[in-house]
């Protein structure tokens, strides 16, 4: 006797369900964090290159720009061995501390102790930066930038929002997207879907978004949540 098959419509993914899914690709994120870092520090690197190169006309300073260079591949080779090699940018800092260079390997100094998990040295140096009057535009938005993902990191996510939430109202902030999608990010932590949701939906993605940015995390976050560009 033919059995007859039960026909039952697919049960839609309630929206708790798309918090978790969410939930774990932020976790993924946080774990993989430090490209994110990464790609703030690529921007130090172009833009610490085209300010240097306009600078290198002045003796101290061309000194200053070949020892950022010898200290940079130094650096880069002794990746991930241990957070102490970020102090092979204090030589360049306190011999050339009045020029461009020194101002950049602060920078990358910071960017150093975030990548080995030193958040407090790391917030201390951009601090200084920040504190600092002749410190370019640029330089304090890659500071603040540090800066948050660092409390991000370190779970303090209320703080972290709030220095997202302060770049976003700042207009030399050239990375926008990329402060919204962390701006997100910290909402969604602390359990603010709401606000979480709204952020993410102001998040465009195209052809001028940031090259930071996680353009495919952001896409399938905004199809969990049914956010439709």
């Amino acid at each position: 006797m033919a059995t007859k098959k039960k026909i039952t419509r697919k049960k839609l993914k309630e929206p708790d369900e798309f918090v978790s899914t969410t939930t774990e690709i932020y976790q993924y994120v946080l774990k993989n964090w430090k490209y994110f870092v990464s790609g703030i520090v690529v921007l130090i690197l172009i833009a610490g290159g085209v300010f240097l190169w306009r600078a290198e006309t002045v003796k101290k300073e061309k000194a200053a720009f070949g020892l950022y260079h010898a200290i940079q591949i130094k650096v880069a080779k002794a990746e991930g061995k241990e957070a102490k090699v970020c102090e092979s940018w204090d030589t360049l800092i306190k011999n050339y501390g009045e020029t461009p260079a020194a101002i950049y390997a602060q920078l990358q100094k910071a960017s150093c102790q975030l990548k080995h998990k030193a958040f407090d040295q790391g917030e201390t140096t951009v601090q200084k930066l920040l504190a600092d009057k002749d410190t370019p535009a640029v330089v304090k938005v890659l500071s603040d930038l540090l800066k948050g993902y660092s409390l991000e990191e370190k779970k303090a996510y209320k703080e972290a929002g709030a220095v997202f939430e302060s770049l976003l109202k700042n207009p030399e902030n050239f990375l926008k997207d990329t402060t919204r999608y962390h701006l997100y990010l910290c909402q969604l932590k602390q359990g603010d879907k709401e606000a979480a949701k709204k952020t993410l939906s102001e998040l465009k993605i195209g052809p001028g978004s940031d090259f930071a940015l996680p353009v495919m995390l952001v896409k399938i976050e905004k199809a969990q949540l049914g956010i439709n560009d």
